[in-house]
């Protein structure tokens, strides 16, 4: 089949490039936006760890000023640093020249803070907790004594995401003051200030190229919703943390227990991670207070996650932590065993190795000393993290209080371990702990995957406003930058009337558009269903990209002529046609008069022809429900007679929670289903997954056709529900999931072949593939409805499911799987990511959550709906998942296509060696292509054709015949 490029949009005087192959190592950064006087910064620092051992000290005369000798070696991305005093140190990335940005340093003790764009130390970007984690590391060991009357002190270090020094923000590329400061701190009680001056390091592990973490804000308390206990999960930011992560995997313990306290002791727990075997965790206090906080780490014995404490550095006892109302910010940073080029791992107080990778020797050469030695490497070669991991000796189940510090002497690295004893005095402690070495010219990385982007929920509704919804859906204009979010709202506060009653209606089914890059709404939400006589339940929504409308089918209750249950459909324009106009067009009631209630309902639609297939639950006199389908025109015309049965091959029972689809490469419809023995069938199919095929198009006398159901299921575990199919667009096999029924923690994967018309035959076209196979139920949740959708420009297909009764303390929550171009899991996983928390649980039930790819956005965006909380309120939420990854093969990657802008024109070009492709445009994405017919003219090593800008919209792309 032709294999086109990207399309390329043209859209007013802007040009935006769509391309179908992503070869980059990490997603793409902001436009740096250069003040008067300035400089842009250096390249985005996004691609690699990186890290910067500064080289500190103080002066004799105890004041605010240091002096920073230099840099003891960095990268492999550049570091500076443009702002500094006594204990705070302004750290930026990636400066634009890294030679002059060392012009700042080594001029004695001062106290520097030249904020002028012209300054090439700042000509860089800001690190932020939103790209990223920071941890920094003491690489000096105490007692340090700088002879100004001080005395030694005990280094400590932490971060602050607040600072006077400027750069570059990685958010959106403008030039400010912000971000990053690195706190250094003195252990005790030292009465003159909490601040010191010493030798540190500071490492860089981006969220871009896979590494997980975040910044943990305070304790959460009082949830207005009555969902969530105190001491509740919040993260610093909406986006602090990496993407996979929510803030549920955080709790804070109350601690002593019975006190009513929270803040100090969290704990973190990771979807499918052993702590004791996969991987470590390293923290930093994120407070930003010059008397510096400790944070330390302790695994849980049977490896379900780690304990977390915050205490402050005088902190001289076991039980005292770290305040809970501002004082417990921490961020930290998990990495793996195996992780690419890991040196490292969990030591012993004792100095053996107990989890370890790569070549290194470590030996404990006093109480509390550690001598560690790796080949090849010394203090200007790369840095160290440590984090102690082991439990306090007389609070057994909290995390010790040691401080860790580190210094590279004759040829090792010499690791100290104390505690606090008094104001200014420390004893040597043993200590389990973690260690991590990270290499300034070929740091640790993660293993080959996928790169991810999340963007945090956005609700249907602002918080307060007394709007409940429940059931969500979504579908995707592909033509356009929008995609419309549906729900129903129960409580119709803005009084909306039922044109049929002409009285209030009881529920409305309300959309609302959202730009599907920014997840911000194009407008307020509107109604399309109305139903003043009963509820509306169960929707589903679908774009017809040949009428360039969507059309909505819903469950409306005692509608029909009887007081029966219908289905209700409407159009609804794109918000860039609706304009001031109602964007819902007029609903048509499907069977009204019928005496029989109608159930689930679902839509697919033929991009060939527009044609709608609704396939509905509908209760049949001695046998429950069955499923019948039906087809529409573009216009909702029915344009079949009579009713077809697509559930032929269970006579008793009911077919569960059906879905229908569209195949692009058969331009006919799939019905898939479960069979069910809930109205007593006694067949041998109850609880397995069947299909049927449907023509797009009706037979003789307007019948509806479609194949005898067939099971596609291999029975194995017995019990297959709630699927939902899509057709793999890399090789047009059928790919379904199901869960294993109700409240379990299994599920799987299958993959199908479809013959060619009339009889579509089907085959498995390899064996089933869980994609999740837990213990008990519960473990590590259970799981209902999964969905698919795929990326098809980088090979990437996601698995949405809900998560929910977890009984090892995992938060309900969205959560996701990536898949490969062949419908396989991406090796080395977990157990899933987690895309959004859900206090309290998912509005659950068929087409009552989603997700979808935009190719507007590139991102997968999902749509759920919590259930009512204690006031009764549920909301709907859109979230976003962006994945930059190229997993097609090299051969079928296709030529890259340009476009310019040239006064009234604009110019396309592309590779002069392309000969077999031809240049086509549409006003859509998904038809319309036609042949441009305008010659290519050669131009070097390049094909260009001059096209007319005539139109505000315009796609472009290459396709072979």
């Amino acid at each position: 089949m032709p294999r086109p490029t990207a399309p390329v949009l043209l859209t007013g005087t802007a040009l935006f490039l769509l391309p179908f192959s992503n070869l980059l190592a990490a997603p793409a950064g902001p436009a740096p936006q250069v003040p008067e006087g300035g400089g842009a910064p250096g390249a985005y620092p996004n691609t690699s760890v990186s890290a910067v051992n500064v080289l500190a000290r103080g002066s004799t005369t105890f004041t605010s000023s240091v002096e920073i000798t230099g840099l003891e070696g960095n990268g492999p991305i550049p570091w500076s640093v443009n702002r500094y005093n006594r204990g705070d140190f302004s750290l930026r990335l990636s400066p634009r020249n890294p030679a002059a940005a060392l012009g700042n340093l080594n001029q004695g003790a001062i106290d520097f803070s030249d904020a002028g764009a012209g300054v090439a130390a700042s000509q860089a970007w800001r690190p932020s907790w939103n790209r990223g984690v920071v941890i920094p590391t003491a690489r000096q060991n105490g007692p340090i004594d700088w002879n100004d009357g001080e005395g030694g002190f005990t280094p400590t270090v932490g971060v602050a995401w607040a600072s006077s020094g400027p750069g570059y923000n990685m958010m959106d590329g403008t030039w400010g003051n912000g971000d990053l400061d690195i706190n250094t701190g003195r252990a005790g009680n030292h009465g003159s200030s909490p601040e010191g001056n010493f030798s540190f390091s500071v490492s860089w592990f981006p969220f871009d190229q896979g590494w997980l973490g975040g910044d943990v804000n305070n304790p959460g308390t009082g949830d207005p919703a009555g969902v969530l206990p105190d001491g509740y999960g919040v993260w610093s930011t909406p986006d602090s943390h990496a993407p996979g992560l929510t803030a549920g995997m955080i709790r804070w313990v109350e601690y002593p227990v019975g006190s009513g306290s929270y803040g100090g002791l969290a704990q973190i727990r990771l979807p499918g991670v052993n702590a004791n075997s996969d991987g470590m965790i390293f923290t930093a206090s994120s407070d930003g207070n010059s008397d510096v906080n400790i944070t330390n780490v302790l695994p849980f014995t049977n490896g379900e996650g780690w304990s977390v404490a915050v205490r402050e550095d005088s902190a001289a006892d076991s039980v005292t932590l770290a305040g809970g109302t501002n004082q417990s910010e921490f961020q930290f940073l998990y990495v793996p065993y195996n992780a690419v080029r890991l040196i490292g791992g969990r030591v012993t107080g004792a100095g053996a190795k107990a989890v370890t990778r790569g070549d290194f020797t470590v030996s404990r050469t006093a109480a509390g000393t550690y001598s560690i030695s790796i080949p090849g490497k010394n203090a200007s070669s790369g840095t160290l993290l440590l984090q102690a991991a082991g439990g306090d000796p007389v609070e057994t189940e909290v995390p010790s209080r040691a401080i860790l510090s580190y210094q590279y002497t004759a040829g090792s690295f010499v690791v100290k371990a104390v505690q606090v004893t008094g104001d200014t005095t420390v004893e040597a402690v043993d200590t389990d702990f973690y260690f991590t070495w990270v290499d300034f010219a070929e740091p640790l990385a993660m293993p080959d995957a996928p790169r991810l982007r999340a963007q945090s929920p956005v609700a249907l509704h602002p918080a307060g406003s007394g709007i409940s919804t429940k059931g969500a859906n979504l579908a995707v204009n592909p033509g356009a930058e929008e995609v419309l979010v549906t729900t129903i709202d129960t409580t119709n506060l803005d009084i909306v009337i039922d044109p049929i009653t002409g009285s209030p209606a009881v529920n409305v089914l309300v959309g609302c558009f959202y730009n599907p890059s920014t997840l911000a709404p194009l407008g307020a939400p509107f109604p399309i269903l109305t139903n003043g006589a009963g509820e509306i339940l169960k929707h589903d929504v679908k774009f017809n990209p040949v009428a360039n409308r969507y059309v909505v089918a819903a469950k409306t209750t005692a509608r029909g002529t009887g007081g029966s249950n219908v289905v209700t459909l409407a159009l609804v324009k794109p918000s860039v046609v609706a304009g001031v106009d109602p964007p819902a067009e007029t609903p048509v009631i499907h069977d009204p008069d019928s005496a029989f209630n109608y159930d689930d309902v679902s839509l697919a639609v033929s991009t060939a022809n527009g044609n709608i297939l609704l396939a509905a639950e509908r209760a049949f006199t001695g046998e429950g429900e069955g499923v019948v389908g039906v087809l529409f025109d573009k216009d909702l015309t029915a344009i079949t007679t009579g009713i077809r049965r697509l559930d032929n091959l269970q006579a008793v029972g009911d077919e569960d929670d059906p879905d229908v689809i569209y195949l692009p490469s058969r331009d006919a419809f799939l019905y898939i289903a479960n069979t069910d023995n809930s109205n007593g069938s006694t067949g041998t199919l109850s609880s397995r997954v069947v299909v049927s095929v449907v023509q797009t198009a009706p037979g003789a006398g307007g019948a509806l056709v479609s194949t005898n159901e067939r099971p596609i299921g291999d029975a194995t575990p017995a019990a297959e529900g709630h699927p939902s199919a899509i057709e793999n667009p890399f090789n047009n096999q059928l790919l379904s999931v199901w869960d294993n029924g109700d409240g379990t923690s299994a599920g799987d994967l299958a993959y199908t072949t479809i013959a060619a018309g009339p009889a579509y035959t089907t085959a498995a076209a390899r064996a089933e593939v869980p994609f999740l196979r837990g213990g008990p139920a519960g473990n590590p949740y259970t799981i209902r409805h999964p969905q698919l959708a795929a990326d098809p420009d980088s090979g990437v297909i996601v698995l949405g499911v809900n998560a929910a009764g977890s009984i090892i303390g995992l938060p309900d929550a969205y959560t996701y799987r990536l898949l490969g171009p062949d419908g396989l899991p991406f090796a080395g996983q977990t157990h899933a990511d987690f895309l959004a928390d859900i206090p309290g649980g998912i509005d659950n039930g068929p087409n009552m959550h989603n997700i979808k790819y935009s190719p507007a956005s590139r991102s997968f965006l999902a749509v759920y709906n919590t259930l009512p909380d204690i006031n009764g309120i549920g909301v709907t939420y859109l979230a976003s998942l962006a994945v930059t990854s190229n997993h097609l093969p090299a051969a079928a990657a296709p030529p890259t296509i340009e476009i310019a802008a040239s006064g009234a024109n604009v110019i396309v070009s592309w590779p002069a060696s392309a000969t077999a492709y031809l240049l086509h445009a549409s006003d859509n994405l998904t038809s319309g292509w036609a042949a441009v017919g305008i010659a290519p003219v050669r131009d070097g090593g390049f094909d260009r054709v001059t096209v007319p800008r005539d139109r505000m919209r315009r796609f472009f792309r290459l396709t072979t015949p």
